[in-house]
């Protein structure tokens, strides 16, 4: 094998797997989409509960609304946008890389969630919900000037919530949950050619998967009769994805690769105050410990080379988010909030092709109609405002590409939750 393909393998896995975020609509690489009905005050209230099944993803604890049995499912349609801007440049050891800016990057997708809630008596509750707490799906030309930076990604993770809630006090509940998640993930990045041996620029498919464990915990305190207060803890959860890539230009080197991925841990915590018997207002903290994420190691596990890093040095975050809802009518609650979300990359030097991520500005509006005493629909929107940012990203390899530019992007989210009690 030769040197050159040896150090493009080693760069396309570790670009790649280091690159999780180009869909995700929270700083980093997460997705905030948890529902629809929180979707409208941009989650403001996510530690404290919404009276609904779909409550508990943000605090288990919150199952103690649920008398009987509660569910609740969605969608939420994400339409993001990240488009290079004109003065881009890509240059490596043998000059300016020629290309176009790649075209918008943004792939729409929908994210499903579904939540049930059942008591079990009067104190104790059980749950289990069905999220997708971090995605990405972008996608550039594949002539475009960063393509040894990235094409393709398309990157999921499904998580399932299974929880217990138990009523301490009538004002205190405390709650925890097992955290089981499937990440799956395909990209695909253009190789340099191997000028010494002949061979074409190609391009590097990475497949792989994985499972892996965590826990969460919650506590709900209502501590006046118009003001609760809700915490929630999310551990981190460690993949090691373990996958094979794949050459088009030289089929003879594929091979098996595995790369560690630490999702960092996080913190919720919430107040909620009832103005009147209609009128309600939330301040929402949202801690995450992005600073796990220094480094991603990936190993070759046919080739017997050393381990590949990759410097990450992202910062951890606190998103700050305000909301509301207002029952103004009889079965109608309009809903209204804002939120700023930090990015964790500290700088251009860390920001990638797959995820030119940047301080974020959320809007969001919602509306909830009760169809009956069983049923009721909620929709939300938001639109998110990134930062323009810029990069400067070096690729990992001794045939280095510097790809250098301005990124202008924006978000659409359109969410519909459906809920019933019995």
């Amino acid at each position: 094998m030769s040197r050159i393909h040896k150090t493009t393998l080693a760069t396309a896995v570790s670009l790649s797997m280091a690159s999780l975020g180009g869909q995700a609509q929270a700083a980093g690489f997460a997705l905030m989409e948890k529902n629809a009905t929180d979707l409208g005050q941009a989650y403001a209230n996510l530690a404290t509960g919404n009276g609904q099944a779909s409550g508990m993803v943000g605090n288990p604890a919150a199952m103690t609304q649920i008398d009987g049995t509660g569910v609740s499912g969605g969608l939420a349609h994400v339409r993001p946008s990240f488009e290079l801007q004109a003065g881009a440049t890509s240059q490596s050891a043998f000059g300016p890389t020629a290309g176009g800016l790649g075209g918008d990057a943004g792939e729409s997708a929908v994210i499903p969630n579904a939540s049930i809630v059942h008591q079990i008596n009067e104190r104790t509750r059980v749950g289990v919900a069905l999220t997708v707490p971090f995605g990405l799906a972008t996608e550039y030309d594949e002539e475009w000037l960063g393509r040894y930076h990235g094409i393709e990604s398309r990157v999921e993770v499904i998580e399932f919530n299974p929880a217990f809630s138990l009523d301490v006090t009538p004002e205190l509940s405390i709650a925890a949950g097992l955290v089981a998640q499937y990440s799956e993930a395909k990209l695909t990045s253009a190789t340099p050619p191997d000028l010494a041996q002949g061979t074409p620029e190609g391009t590097a498919e990475i497949e792989g998967d994985d499972w892996a464990l965590g826990f969460n915990l919650g506590l709900l305190w209502q501590a006046t009769d118009q003001t609760r207060v809700g915490v929630s803890y999310r551990s981190g959860v460690d993949h090691g994805l373990d996958g094979d890539i794949e050459y088009s230009a030289t089929p003879m080197i594929d091979g098996d690769v595995r790369a560690g991925l630490d999702l960092p841990s996080s913190v919720a915590a919430t107040v909620t105050h009832e103005f009147t018997d209609s009128v309600r207002g939330s301040l929402g903290l949202l801690w995450t410990g992005w600073s796990s994420f220094d480094e991603l190691r990936v190993r070759q596990t046919e080739t017997g080379l050393d381990d590949i890093v990759t410097r990450e040095n992202w910062d951890d975050t606190l998103r700050v988010s305000m909301g509301g809802e207002w029952e103004f009518a009889p079965r109608w609650t309009v809903r209204a909030g804002g939120a700023y979300d930090p990015t964790p990359v500290p700088s251009a030097e860390f920001r990638t092709a797959r995820l030119p991520d940047a301080d974020r500005i959320w809007g969001s509006i919602g509306l909830g109609y009760e169809l009956n005493k069983h049923w009721s629909v909620d929709l939300g929107y938001t639109h998110i405002w990134l930062n323009d940012s810029t990069i400067d990203n070096v690729t990992s390899a001794p045939l280095s590409d510097r790809l250098q530019g301005e990124y202008e992007a924006e978000v659409d989210i359109l969410g519909l939750q459906v809920n019933a009690r019995f």
